[in-house]
């Protein structure tokens, strides 16, 4: 997996020497579904005798994200995520308990950015950011207090320029945060996130000579 990882950073590093994004400006908004695999709460819910309802194991999701070249191919990025999803358990009564989970956070981080990779405007990258996530978990008979933490983020995607200052592209990421259910175990917040973005490019200021004045 490492050898893979550089190998990545090596080909984006390069392809990103030819035009590069020092000082280009970004701003990326776009959605999705974020997929939030519960395996050992769920484990733990049954053995309890209040297992978890089939259904979808996620929900909508969305991103804001800010980012700032500051080399050829490193970008400086902060990105706003949100998540929603519902879930139920079987009561031991026969009845139903539903849940419902919203997580949200701000992360800062950097972007690995290729430029032209393969065709012109098409540009991969691969990024990792931490920030504090909040995780409100609600449920109609159960008071859970909102919690915030520390979440980790990485993933990749990509942009494929359709316009000199206009993209869009495919975005995923793996997101570690987690809370709790009382009297029952930890659970998932997190997720993996599956967006498509559209993009708007700021291009730097062109430089000019400095003035000097003559003697």
């Amino acid at each position: 997996m490492k050898q893979w990882f550089v190998v990545c950073a090596l080909v984006l590093s390069s392809a990103g020497w030819a035009q590069g994004i020092d000082g280009v400006g970004r701003i990326s908004v776009g959605g999705g579904f974020r997929w939030v695999p519960n395996w050992w709460f769920q484990s733990h819910a049954a053995d309890l005798g209040t297992p978890v309802i089939p259904t979808v194991d996620g929900g909508g999701a969305g991103f804001a994200s800010f980012g700032l070249g500051v080399t050829t191919s490193l970008e400086v990025s902060i990105d706003l995520l949100f998540g929603y999803h519902e879930f139920a358990l079987r009561a031991v009564d026969g009845g139903t308990r539903p849940f419902s989970s919203l997580t949200a956070g701000a992360v800062i981080g950097g972007r690995l950015v290729g430029t032209d990779v393969f065709w012109k405007g098409f540009s991969p990258y691969l990024s990792a950011q931490a920030g504090p996530m909040l995780s409100a978990l609600s449920a109609r008979d159960a008071k859970i207090p909102e919690k915030v933490t520390v979440g980790f983020v990485g993933g990749g995607g990509f942009t494929q320029k359709i316009m000199d200052r206009y993209g869009v592209g495919l975005d995923v990421r793996y997101i570690y945060a987690r809370n709790a259910v009382p009297d029952i175990s930890g659970i998932n917040v997190g997720g993996v996130m599956f967006s498509v973005h559209f993009t708007v490019f700021f291009p730097p200021a062109l430089k000019r000579d400095l003035d000097v004045p003559g003697f």
